[in-house]
């Protein structure tokens, strides 16, 4: 351990301390920023050692996501920026041992980091001040050894974390939302599903316990408003494990959780990274599908574009071709202001009132879909319109449980540049 190098015993500041770094700082360095840093932390950020045994704390982002890397820099007063090799890269990188022992160590020494990434920072501290230590007590072959072996244990190369140091990351996870808002802007995903939003964390199945902390957490959070409006029972969160990667996604799909726990919660806080873009538009779609502007054909094609100039489509780096904009704020105001097709004040279940208004438009089963054929001139095909998704799929030669209908409808766009696909009858012409 670090406390038996010698007589000497490193100074674990507090955050008062941590405040009064520098004159500069001291109006900047908030609980709440060092809550988020930290969390921000163990998603994007990284604890380095080279061969030579020199240090270095850095935080690697796309290039569109500088203005975070500067603040960050900023309310630490510590760092440099620097672009990466490729130009769409852009980190902020802590070298100096001065910088490292003086801010970096004692940040997460108070605010500690929540994942396993807390035994690479452990590792990382003890070889930190192994070096630091060395200026005047310890010589190169005393050190280098020591640190190498550090080095050899962090990161990828730490092949096992023991039952013991397992039990003691799980004891300390206490989510609070600063963390978890900056935990989110590197791991989390405002993202749609076939045009249907979610909300995803996901995570390497070492740090499985962390997540279930964020589902304890979440669990315990309010509704949003009266609870008998919009149909929200207990938060729903499911699980995934992709076996060949080992990561688990933890997610939150039902319409009603999302809008009465997720948009709360992250409307009250704010965000430092551009997922504020993706957030506020996720917030309008999920809007529209929760009191049913999303099953009107304008209210599709909104859909439609907001899904793909968000999440990854949104960086100047995106291979999109084509890539939409995203709808002025005047036309969703406009297309908001008609009365909703929901009556969410009803306590029904948005899948029970998606299913009732469909029926009403005269689908048998609440999912009707006329198809038309524009090589036919934007003729309906024989048999539309069809009462299953399924059945309309068969008809266009795929598989009855393919997604194209429930990917395309009501957007306007055509399929294979041939189907154009509508909930209700329209008239369709070729252009």
């Amino acid at each position: 351990m670090v406390s038996s190098i010698g007589n000497w015993k490193p100074t674990v500041l507090s955050y008062n301390k941590i405040k009064s770094l520098s004159s500069q700082c001291e109006p900047k360095l908030t609980k709440e920023f060092l809550r988020w840093f930290v969390g921000f932390v163990d998603a994007e950020g990284c604890f380095l050692i080279s061969r030579n045994c020199t240090f270095k704390f850095v935080i690697e982002l796309h290039k569109d996501d500088k203005e975070v890397l500067l603040k960050i820099a900023e309310k630490l007063d510590v760092g440099t920026i620097q672009s990466g090799k490729n130009g769409d890269s852009v980190s902020f990188n802590v070298c100096r041992l001065d910088d490292i022992v003086r801010v970096i160590i004692p940040i997460f020494d108070e605010f500690p980091l929540k994942t396993t990434k807390s035994l690479d920072f452990s590792a990382w501290k003890e070889a930190v001040l192994i070096k630091y230590n060395s200026k005047t007590k310890l010589s190169k072959t005393d050190f280098i050894p020591k640190i190498l072996s550090l080095k050899a244990s962090m990161n990828s190369g730490r092949s096992v974390i023991t039952k013991e140091q397992l039990d003691s990351l799980t004891k300390r996870v206490n989510i609070d939302v600063c963390w978890l808002i900056g935990f989110c802007e590197g791991e989390g995903t405002f993202g749609y599903k076939h045009l249907v939003p979610y909300f995803k964390i996901a995570q390497h199945e070492k740090n499985l316990f962390v997540l279930k902390g964020i589902e304890s957490f979440l669990l315990g959070l309010s509704r949003q408003g009266n609870q008998k409006v919009g149909g929200a029972s207990e938060l729903n969160v499911l699980y995934t494990l992709n076996r060949r990667t080992g990561v688990y996604s933890m997610t939150v799909m039902s319409i009603d959780s999302l809008y009465s726990y997720i948009v709360p919660l992250f409307q009250s806080m704010l965000f430092l990274t551009r997922k504020a873009i993706d957030f506020k538009y996720w917030v309008i779609s999920l809007k529209m599908h929760k009191f049913g502007y999303y099953y009107l054909p304008e209210g599709k094609k909104i859909a439609l574009q907001i899904s793909s100039a968000t999440n990854k489509y949104c960086y100047t780096t995106s291979n999109a071709k084509n890539q939409p904009s995203l709808p002025s704020e005047e036309s969703i105001s406009k297309f908001f202001a008609q009365p909703a097709p929901f009556d969410v004040a009803s306590g029904l279940s948005h899948f029970e009132l998606a299913r009732k208004f469909t029926i009403s438009k005269g689908g048998r089963n609440g999912f009707t879909v006329h198809i038309y054929d524009l090589e036919l001139g934007g003729k309906e095909l024989t048999g539309s319109p069809f009462s299953t998704y399924g059945a309309g799929h068969v008809a266009i030669g795929l598989r009855a449980g393919s997604r194209a209908i429930g990917r395309n409808i009501d957007t306007g766009k055509a399929f294979r540049g041939r189907y154009i696909f509508s909930s209700v009858p329209t008239s369709i012409s070729k252009t």
